[in-house]
């Protein structure tokens, strides 16, 4: 009963979000003038902020291929798309657990064990939290100073974002991690630790994945006429997505990464036109979901193709 009325509370926030963001939008338009007058289309720099954005998708599964080894299981990138992204359909179901379920599931087809399975998920949550974390960085200051906090506090805010990833880092407060994991799940993780090395040396890679991802929103945005800069553009849809991400209230952090993304762009583009900022939120969304469901459809046959050569 809980779990059930918590889902339907977080479809509320959810839907009060999207009515929120859609009705920013619309508001924008009007004052724009109309809808036209609002949206200018350049198709060359949407294509750019596509095959970039693909780019970013073919890392998150090369990520998770990574992610697997550190957790002692070791699979082909095709494995690795496969999974990753005929899975990516559960993360839009309350609960936030249906993209975890699947992942378990299809991992054990290709050989993998469920506690290997569940070690890599842990790890692959712990690296996109500190990934959006240390993406956030250069955001923070920006956002601190928006409501009043002050160059102070902070900095003080982006020191201790800093350490609160390395210390996520550590074999130490790994191993704590697994223990409330452990508790929560009723499990008991018996995980080798992956050392405080190891970790780091794969930080950077999700790093890296992530700024791909804002790179290709900058060119998104600039698509639709917003002149937003590289630096801290880059920076704005990887923070967005981790907000989203730890909403767990929220399926695949739906209205909370676009009204989170609204309130980024508007502190760094002030004088952005009415609404504007809110149309390239859900173009965003749109978009990536677009990149999403056309690899969904190439890991469905290329399941079926490698099942049906096994069989």
């Amino acid at each position: 009963m809980k779990k059930t009325l918590f889902n339907i509370f977080g479809l509320l926030l959810t839907a009060a979000a999207l009515y929120y963001l859609v009705d920013s939008f619309l508001s924008g338009a009007a004052q724009a003038g109309g809808f036209s007058n609002l949206l200018l289309f350049d198709p060359l720099l949407f294509a750019v902020s596509f095959v970039l954005m693909v780019m970013h998708l073919l890392g998150a599964a090369w990520t998770w291929m990574l992610v697997c080894s550190l957790s002692g299981a070791k699979i082909s990138f095709g494995q690795a798309f496969n999974v990753h992204f005929l899975a990516q359909v559960g993360k839009y179901i309350p609960g936030k657990v249906w993209g975890a379920v699947g992942k378990i599931g299809l991992s054990r087809k290709i050989g993998m064990s469920s506690t290997e399975t569940g070690h890599a998920l842990i790890l692959e949550t712990l690296f996109i939290v500190a990934g959006c974390l240390l993406m956030s960085l250069p955001v923070i200051p920006l956002a601190a100073g928006r409501i009043g906090l002050g160059t102070t506090l902070s900095v003080i805010i982006v020191a201790t974002s800093a350490a609160v990833v390395l210390f996520a880092a550590h074999p130490g407060a790994f191993r704590k991690i697994l223990k409330i994991v452990g508790s929560i799940t009723g499990r008991d993780f018996d995980m080798v630790d992956p050392g405080f090395a190891g970790i780091l040396k794969l930080l950077p890679v999700y790093v890296l994945v992530f700024l791909l991802q804002g790179v290709a929103f900058v060119f998104l945005a600039r698509s639709f006429g917003m002149n937003l800069p590289f630096y801290p553009g880059a920076f704005l849809l990887p923070t967005a997505v981790g907000i989203g991400f730890l909403a767990i209230f929220s399926p695949g952090g739906l209205g909370i990464r676009e009204i989170s993304l609204v309130w980024l762009i508007g502190i760094i583009m002030v004088s952005s036109e009415p609404g504007q900022a809110s149309l390239i939120s859900i173009a965003a969304r749109l978009w990536i979901t677009l990149g999403e469901a056309i690899a969904f459809l190439i890991a469905v046959f290329w399941w079926r193709t490698g099942m049906k050569e096994k069989g």
